[in-house]
């Protein structure tokens, strides 16, 4: 089962991380590049950087474009949560199609669906056609996600998992830097040409550089799908991310307009989302080093409270430091869950279960990016931000009662 790994495991090559079997034949085990190489690295690391630009640029785009279609805040909050929805309906279906048609085709098709979404925000001519692209969007995201997470984990070992996978976390980091920054430039559909453009390079990059690690053509069973979603580490994992993507959800959706009241100008929004994703470009290794050294559970605990305070004091900040200041502080959240939690899911899990525990994944991420733009749309009228933020608050401290509550299980297995 997955689990913690080991205090004292360590490796002080930086560019060599994961081992080849060998062991059990006497045979010296055999260093392997991270991510398989720099070929399959670069590929892995553009695919997630452009699927968080594409998350990214919607912050200074997407409610603007609703408001200008005539949606009200309801409706702003459907049309933001709706990219993780989809994820409700197609990750263990992706994981099961992974199983049986390899990681790579589930990654390129992923791609190809930014593109087109992106290509439909540019001409989307009403309120609809913005829910239509939203939605291809979402397929796409799905499919990068449950596709390129399965096949980072295939190409690292149980003993560097997080600090392995936090050069994916932190390609997916930079381009949440990128995306709000893209965002603001020019009109408000201009961003989303720029950025069908960047897909059509990664799918070409993906193409030629992207392996096949899993066994194409196995059979994904219910017995298998139930057996993963026991697990103590996926179900903490998925715990931690929901409350995560719950968070981001509602800020994506709200903090934009928030701000827009400040009488902050479209480029000054994309710079302060920008401004958030920097702790997850600069701390991720370091995140993933001290999660494979102290442990993914204690440190998803850690960020979890942070983020319970965070949100609890969060509008006494604006008033009291700068903007940018609370932006950075709200981007601390991502680096200490997001990483130790994607690397809590993989270790010790099988290869053929992996592809159905990145599923459960993408569940919990979508589930709580749809609903904390819902959520806080259904609040706003009742009492404003103070609400949101209380609610914000709980959903962390619910997290938190989770992780403690399967800590020893995890720790046990």
């Amino acid at each position: 089962m997955p689990g913690e790994a080991s205090a004292s495991e360590s490796v002080s090559a930086p560019t060599f991380v994961a081992e080849t079997p060998g062991g059990a034949s006497g045979i010296a085990p055999r260093k392997t590049p991270v991510l398989g190489g720099p070929g399959s690295a670069f590929a892995l690391a553009l695919t997630m950087f452009v699927e968080a630009v594409g998350y990214g640029v919607v912050a200074p785009t997407l409610p603007f474009l609703a408001r200008a279609a005539g949606a009200g805040e309801a409706q702003i909050g459907f049309l933001v949560g709706l990219y993780a929805a989809v994820g409700l309906l197609a990750g263990i279906p992706f994981g099961a199609l992974v199983n049986r048609y390899g990681r790579r085709t589930l990654v390129l098709v992923g791609l190809g669906c930014l593109a087109v979404a992106s290509l439909g925000f540019v001409f989307a001519p009403t309120y609809p056609w913005l829910v239509a692209a939203r939605f291809v969007q979402g397929l796409g995201a799905t499919a990068i996600w449950v596709g390129s997470l399965t096949m980072a984990a295939d190409l690292s070992s149980d003993a560097h998992m997080g600090r392995s996978l936090s050069w994916i976390t932190g390609s997916w980091s930079l381009g949440f830097v990128v995306g709000p920054a893209l965002g603001g430039l020019g009109s408000v559909r201009f961003p989303f040409f720029l950025y069908a453009v960047l897909t059509l390079v990664a799918f070409v990059a993906g193409c030629v550089a992207l392996p096949e690690t899993g066994r194409v053509g196995a059979r994904t069973t219910l017995a298998a799908i139930l057996r993963v979603l026991r697990y103590p580490a996926v179900l903490a994992s998925a715990a931690a991310t929901f409350a995560l993507s719950f968070f981001y959800g509602a800020i994506e959706a709200f903090l934009p307009l928030f701000v827009d009241a400040m009488h902050v100008k479209r480029i000054g929004i994309g710079f302060l989302f920008a401004v958030a994703g920097l702790p997850s470009i600069i701390l991720p290794r370091a995140t993933g080093q001290l999660a494979d050294r102290v442990g993914d559970v204690r440190l998803i605990i850690g960020g979890l409270i942070y983020a319970a305070l965070l949100n609890g004091v969060f509008l006494s900040l604006v008033d009291a430091v700068p903007l940018w200041a609370v932006f950075f502080l709200a981007g601390l959240v991502e680096v200490m869950i997001y990483v130790p939690a994607v690397a809590l899911l993989n270790r010790g899990m099988d290869r053929d279960e992996r592809v159905l525990a990145t599923g459960s994944h993408s569940y919990a991420f979508s589930a709580g990016f749809f609903l904390g733009p819902l959520v806080g749309g259904l609040l706003m009228p009742l009492g404003g931000y103070p609400l949101v933020f209380a609610t914000l608050t709980a959903v962390m401290l619910g997290a938190v009662a989770c992780l403690f509550g399967l800590r020893r299980r995890i720790e046990g297995a």
